[in-house]
């Protein structure tokens, strides 16, 4: 209006609600919660729907909100309701110039009464359209990739081995993990010692996966490891150190916008060369040296995920 000098009485600003063909695409590119059905939801459902008696009685933001409890709703309140805030639609009506009548020249010249402008209706020009319309086009929001997750394993936090992992995302399909473990508890005076040590990297190709949701599906992995221990419980010791490789199986599914649960296994060899000893006499006296090779379940994995990091996401609205 400033710089085209349109007058205020040619424009009439109202809201729309929710854009919802923009909501629409945002959903699609996303890994929202029960995707397919907030998608169905806006598909197939009426924006109001009425009674006979011509009441609204339901509509498409209500069965949105009353969708698992609300929350695939939260989501796109927090997530995609901001953007929407910020996108705009611009309908410019250029106004006709009125003809002029030429009379006698003792006459003055008289203009005929200007025709009212309707906006549904497209006033006759000849020269140039009378009516521009003009919206804000909508880009495609990149969808949001949360690229680290960070895990502890609750099988072996209740054996009292507090654990940390930590995965990386680099594709769709592949992601690195690097596991630790260690308990480091001991009782002198019961000649009672329980160190153990483990640091272990996996590589994973994921399958499985539903559309939008790269975290959640079943895996595959290759892994290696080094461990250190020291174990005596009042009488034999055994003191030494293990490398492992094998092969991994395991699937995770969410609980949470942010957290997940991952069960999984791992199968493979171990090698591992420690030394014996006794407690005699407030000493360690020390018996021999042993090597074992072995096959066999190597990992197993009850975890807690905290998904952060989000990449894909651009601060501010879209154009």
């Amino acid at each position: 209006m400033r710089h085209a000098g349109i007058p205020d009485s040619l424009i009439c600003i109202h809201g729309e609600g929710i854009a919802w063909d923009m909501l629409r695409q945002m959903v699609a590119a996303s890994d929202i919660l029960y995707k397919e059905e907030v998608l169905h939801i806006l598909d197939h459902t009426p924006v109001w729907v009425f009674d006979k008696a011509g009441r609204v009685v339901d509509g498409r933001k209500k069965r949105l909100m009353d969708l698992r409890g609300g929350m695939p709703y939260t989501y796109m309140l927090e997530n995609f309701f901001p953007d929407l805030r910020s996108s705009l639609s611009v309908a410019c009506y250029r106004k006709p110039e009125p003809p002029v009548k030429v009379i006698p020249q003792k006459e003055t010249k008289v203009k005929e009464p200007e025709p009212a402008l309707q906006p549904d209706s497209v006033a006759e020009t000849t020269s140039e359209p009378a009516t521009v319309r003009q919206e804000a086009t909508v880009q495609p929001q990149r969808p949001t990739v949360q690229r680290l997750a960070v895990k502890t394993n609750l099988l072996y936090d209740a054996i009292l081995m507090p654990s940390l992992e930590v995965e990386y995302r680099i594709s769709d399909r592949w992601t690195v993990n690097l596991e630790g473990d260690m308990a480091w508890w001991k009782n002198d005076g019961k000649h009672k010692y329980y160190q153990v040590a483990t640091i272990s990297p996996e590589g994973r190709w994921w399958f499985g996966q539903k559309q939008g949701s790269p975290w959640h599906g079943h895996y595959l992995g290759v892994f290696g490891g080094f461990t250190w221990y020291d174990l005596e419980n009042g009488k034999e010791g055994y003191q030494g150190e293990a490398e492992m490789v094998g092969v991994s199986y395991g699937y995770m599914f969410p609980i949470g916008r942010r957290l997940s649960l991952e069960a999984g296994i791992g199968l493979g060899y171990m090698h591992s060369k420690y030394e014996e000893y006794l407690p005699i006499d407030g000493h360690y006296v020390y018996q021999q040296t042993n090597r074992m090779n072995y096959f066999g379940p190597l990992k197993l994995k009850f975890a807690l995920v905290w998904r952060l990091w989000d990449t894909g996401k651009k601060k501010g609205g879209a154009r």
